[in-house]
C-alpha cells in the first residue's frame, strides 16, 4: 500500500511540474510577440482633409513598444502584435 501512495504522490508533482512547464512557455511565447496594452491617436488637420495615426502599444520582455498605423479610428489593434 505505500508503493502506492508513493507513485501517486510522484506522479502528481510529475503532473503539477508539467503544468507549470507549459505556462511558463506560453508566457514567454506571448510576452516575445507582444501583448496589446492600448493605443493613442494622433489627429492631423491639411486643408479640408483630416488624418488619422493609431499609436498601437505592446508589452515585451524587454519593455514596450509602438506601432504606427495609418487607419481608421474604428480599426483595432490586433491583440498580438505579429498578428494580422
Amino acid at each position: 500500500m505505500t508503493g502506492r501512495v508513493l507513485v501517486s504522490s510522484n506522479m502528481r508533482r510529475l503532473g503539477w511540474a508539467f503544468f507549470a512547464l507549459v505556462v511558463i512557455v506560453l508566457a514567454s511565447y506571448v510576452l516575445n510577440r507582444g501583448i496589446y496594452i492600448g493605443y493613442t491617436m494622433t489627429s492631423y488637420r491639411v486643408g479640408d482633409r483630416t488624418f488619422s495615426l493609431k499609436h498601437c502599444r505592446y508589452l515585451h520582455l524587454n519593455g514596450t513598444d509602438e506601432i504606427t498605423r495609418n487607419t481608421p479610428a474604428e480599426t483595432e489593434c490586433p491583440p498580438l502584435k505579429n498578428s494580422k
